[in-house]
């Protein structure tokens, strides 16, 4: 027999019946998710306005908000009257019965339940059957409570709870609220990630939470990630705010290729309100144990101070490879700044290392802190008078390479200068004195030298332009030990100055990309002359030549320091537009180009050998900025000789951010020695680094710095993040060739060697993390790049 035509019906149905049963309830559960997560003032992103979906928002999902946020805090509750509500009341004597929808509010605090009861006598009671007890910022939620009205003592049996500003949730098997505000939670779990979203969560025999001092403290602690135990300790301590604690912090896990497997744990002790210490022991698996010291110091009349330092016992690595001599590295380290009663201003700088090689091997968070040459080491002490400026400066620095000789030591500088005030229309006198005794460890000529200067300047400023006459008369003397032909005992000079600055401003309006726009044309000339007088006997103990560019267009002075006063007689043209917008004055762009002519030779050179400078005119320098939006910049600069038709330095970098913290960078920069011999050589190099979130969980970086002329990259670097809600990994791969800052390196040399280092960051947003050498790396090699939990 055939079956009837709809006879098919009925197995549908009964899959149809199947598949509702199973969906039921995974549907049940996800809407008792959601209002469970709404009973916790938990409201999801599209239930949002736009203006509170900020980063942290939207990486988890929504936010919690607290219906009290804008309540009156002055109405304390322990001030307040208590005002009670149900549908049915009974008062037996002192007792108080309240059954069916229980409200009790006293000042900003609200408790609710289904049953109640209060001895007004005691002034305590107990609200049963889903209760949640609010305050600004907290919301306790339980099937039982007991609660004092004189205290704000609780105590909720089977509760949840949220910290609505520190975006913290949790429950317990029971949780106290003392009278202090503190939180004791017995046989619970904490966590910081979004309640419907749990990734990671501490559960602990016991959990203490002080919101006064936004500290938390768990004993028997288990960390779970993804609700699996990864990690046990028996006690620990967390912040739940910014403010600082004693205790452990996060480690640094990272390899080197230098050092292997390195691990520090830093131990942070926050002694009192305006200083603290820092220890971190730090090992190195091919070098050992390095102990790693940081102090800070605040006052209002000593300024800040930081002194720290380090030490290794002994470089295994330098042992296994056969080091003749002292193998114990240590590092030392002083920084200060004050400023006492807006007169005496102070600074130290002071660093010193036990060998040449010591960043080079044991700093792995920055590069450039690694190519260093020298070390400075640096105090001074300023007096900042009505009309004067007086100082002392003591200076030495500490060679970082074998084959650079001491740079001079100034022990001391001693400056007085007159602090005129610029006043417009007004002469204003011109005064420097400026004593300096320069030594060395080297067998170099030392001795003392007076540099003094005076004279006067008139300001002529305006609206349409300015004018600025100078004249002045520049003496310099010395008094030197030294066995030297080349050098007499006590070579003075004398160099009379005047020059003449003055520029225009032409304004017009204008439109460009349908913006109303002021563009600005400002003409400049810069005339300057000073006397040429016989400084060969000289020495150089501060002073160099300074690199050309379009600000040396209008400087007085083509040297550094005191050493030279060279001669001049010669005109600066330059020649500058702006675009600024007329809504905000926002610059949108600016270029600026100009040229010195020299009228005539000039003969004073650093070193008296060299020859006289005979160029009728400098090399045309250009600046271009242009800024489009708030998110893309473009910086040009630019040296080119119209004689050879050589273009001898140029740069230009591009910079593109975007509000979901993209940054792009490309760069590219150029040097041609102005004067090239066969040990210069032409510096070429390109720059690309970015920070691209591919979505709002990961994000992939990068950077590399390519010798053009060398044809390799001389640092690369790339790495990956995923960051949730509640916790943010990083791994960074780098990759480096040991060159030395101001040196031409040989990239053809079989023997250079290419250093490798991997680095990881864990961070659980609240709690902290381990990793921050790659946050350093990151900012140190992606400008513009910024790092935050948000």
């Amino acid at each position: 027999m055939n079956p009837p035509p709809h006879s098919p019906a009925k197995p549908r149905v009964r899959l149809l019946a199947v598949a509702l049963s199973l969906a039921l309830p995974v549907l049940a559960a996800r809407s008792a998710v959601a209002n469970d997560t709404a009973g916790l003032d938990w409201v999801p992103l599209q239930s949002l306005p736009e203006a509170l979906r900020d980063k942290q928002c939207r990486s988890c999902g929504g936010r919690y908000m607290d219906p009290l946020a804008e309540s009156d805090l002055t109405a304390t509750p322990e001030t307040s009257d208590i005002r009670a509500r149900a549908s049915e009341s009974e008062l037996v004597g002192d007792d108080v019965y309240l059954r069916g929808g229980v409200t009790v509010d006293q000042g900003y605090r609200q408790l609710r339940g289904e049953d109640g009861y209060f001895d007004r006598a005691e002034r305590e009671g107990t609200v049963s059957g889903g209760i949640t007890l609010r305050e600004p910022g907290l919301l306790l939620r339980g099937q039982e409570a007991q609660y004092s009205a004189d205290t704000g003592e609780a105590r909720i049996r089977d509760s949840e709870f949220v910290l609505h500003q520190q975006h913290v949730h949790g429950s317990a098997v029971q949780l106290r609220r003392d009278s202090n505000g503190l939180l004791f939670i017995e046989d619970g779990r904490m966590s910081f990630c979004a309640p419907d979203d749990e990734e990671w969560a501490i559960r602990a025999d016991s959990i203490k939470l002080d919101l006064e001092e936004g500290l938390g403290t768990a004993t028997g602690a288990k960390l779970d990630l993804g609700g699996f135990p990864v990690l046990y300790v028996p006690w620990v301590r967390f912040p739940l705010d910014d403010r600082r604690h004693t205790g452990l912090l996060w480690p640094d896990i990272s390899s080197d290729s230098s050092g292997g497997l390195d691990v520090a744990v830093p131990i942070y002790f926050n002694l009192a309100p305006n200083y603290d210490l820092m220890y971190t022991p730090r090992l190195i698996q091919d070098r050992g144990l390095n102990h790693e010291l940081e102090g800070r110091y605040i006052n209002r009349n000593t300024g800040f101070w930081s002194l720290g330092g380090a030490y290794m016992p002994s470089d295994d690595q330098l042992q296994n490879e056969g080091e003749q001599g002292d193998t114990n590295r240590w590092l030392a380290n002083v920084k200060h700044n004050g400023l006492f009663e807006q007169r005496w201003r102070s600074r130290v700088d002071y660093s010193k290392v036990s060998d040449v090689d010591y960043f080079k091997d044991l700093n792995t968070s920055s590069l450039d802190t690694r190519r260093k040459t020298n070390l400075l080491q640096l105090g001074s002490v300023d007096y900042l008078g009505e009309d004067w400026l007086l100082g002392v400066e003591l200076q030495q620095f500490q060679t970082l390479a074998d084959d650079i000789d001491e740079d001079y030591q100034k022990l001391p500088q001693i400056s007085a200068s007159f602090r005129g005030d610029n006043t417009p229309f007004k002469v204003d006198p011109i005064f420097l004195a400026q004593y300096s005794y320069f030594d060395s460890d080297s067998e170099s000529v030392t001795g003392q030298r007076l540099y003094m200067e005076g004279g006067a300047t008139l300001p002529l400023l305006w609206q349409y332009g300015f004018l600025k006459p100078t004249a002045k008369y520049r003496y310099l003397e010395y008094e030197l030990n030294s066995t030297e032909p080349l050098f007499s005992d006590s070579p003075s000079a004398g160099s009379g100055l005047l020059s003449l600055d003055g520029g225009l401003y032409f304004e017009r309006p204008t439109k460009l990309a349908g913006r109303n726009l002021l563009q600005t044309l400002e003409p400049r000339v810069y005339y300057l002359v000073s006397e040429y007088d016989d400084q060969s006997t000289q020495p150089d103990f501060d002073s160099a030549e300074l690199t050309f560019s379009y600000n040396q267009l209008f400087r007085e002075t083509r040297f550094s320091g005191r050493d030279r006063l060279d001669d001049a007689n010669q005109v600066s043209l330059g020649l500058t537009t702006r675009y600024i917008s007329d809504d905000d004055g926002r610059e949108y762009l600016n270029a600026s180009i100009g040229q010195i002519f020299y009228l005539r030779d000039r003969r004073v050179r650093l070193d008296p050998r060299d020859a006289v400078l005979d160029q009728s005119s400098s090399e045309m320098a250009a600046d271009v900025n242009f800024f489009p939006n708030q998110r893309l910049s473009l910086r040009n600069s630019l040296v080119w000789d119209p004689e050879s038709g050589n273009m001898n330095a140029g740069s230009l970098h591009a910079s593109y951010q975007r509000e979901d913290r993209s940054v792009f960078n490309v760069g590219y920069s150029y040097r041609r020695p102005v004067t090239l011999v066969d040990r210069d050589t032409v510096t070429e190099q390109a720059h690309l680094s970015a920070y691209y979130p591919v979505n709002e969980r990961w994000s992939v970086f990068a950077a590399l710095n390519f010798s053009i002329e060398g044809s390799t990259s001389v640092e690369d670097m790339f790495g990956i993040e995923y960051d949730s809600c509640c916790w943010r990994v990083r791994l960074l791969h780098l990759r480096y060739i040991d060159t030395v800052l101001g040196e031409d390196t040989d990239f053809s040399d079989p023997d250079l060697e290419r250093e490798y280092s991997t680095q990881v960051q864990v961070v659980l947003k609240g709690m902290g993390g381990f990793g921050n050498r790659v946050t350093d790396l990151l900012e140190n090699m992606i400008r513009g790049f910024d790092d935050r939990d948000y």
